[in-house]
C-alpha cells in the first residue's frame, strides 16, 4: 500500500467516524417562546429529530441537526417544516425527495409531541406527515402513512 492510498483510507475513515458522531451526539433544547415567566407546567416540548428544518409561529427558525427537541408555550402554533426523504435516483435524480409542511395545531401544556413523516416508495410515492402527542399516543395532525 503506497502513501497515497494509506492517505486516502485514513481521511475515509476519518469522514466516516466524524459523520457517525454526529449522528450520535446529544442536541441541545430550544427555546420556542419568548415569555420569561413561563413555569415549566405551562410549557410542551416538540421532538423536532424527524424534520431538517422548523420555523415556529414564524419566529422560530430551529435547525434538527443542532437542536432535538424545542419547549413551547401551550396553545396554537404555526409549524412549518421541512421533510428530506432519500429516495432512489430512479425515482428523483437528485435521490432526496424534500417537502415543506405547514401545520396548525393546538398544543397542550405539560405534553409532549412529535414530528413525524413517511413515504410509500417507488414510482408516484406518496408521502405522509402528522404530529402524534406521545403523552396520549393521539395524532393529533396530519395524515399517518397507513
Amino acid at each position: 500500500m503506497n502513501n497515497k492510498t494509506s492517505t486516502v483510507i485514513v481521511c475515509i475513515v476519518f469522514i466516516s467516524l466524524s459523520i457517525l458522531a454526529g449522528c450520535v451526539a446529544p442536541r441541545e433544547i430550544y427555546r420556542g417562546y419568548s415569555e420569561i415567566d413561563l413555569r415549566e407546567e405551562e410549557l410542551c416540548t416538540l421532538d423536532i429529530t424527524q424534520a431538517y428544518d422548523v420555523i415556529i409561529d414564524d419566529m422560530h427558525y430551529v435547525n434538527s441537526g443542532k437542536y432535538g427537541t424545542v419547549k413551547l408555550a401551550a396553545g396554537p402554533h404555526k409549524i412549518k417544516w421541512v421533510g428530506n426523504f432519500v429516495v432512489s435516483v430512479l425515482v428523483e435524480p437528485s435521490g432526496h425527495a424534500i417537502f415543506n409542511v405547514i401545520s396548525d395545531v393546538n398544543l397542550e401544556a405539560g405534553h409532549d409531541y412529535k414530528l413525524l413523516m413517511d413515504r410509500t416508495t417507488g414510482r408516484g410515492y406518496k408521502v405522509y406527515f402528522w404530529i402524534e402527542d406521545t403523552t396520549t399516543g393521539e395524532r393529533v395532525w396530519g395524515r399517518k402513512k397507513p
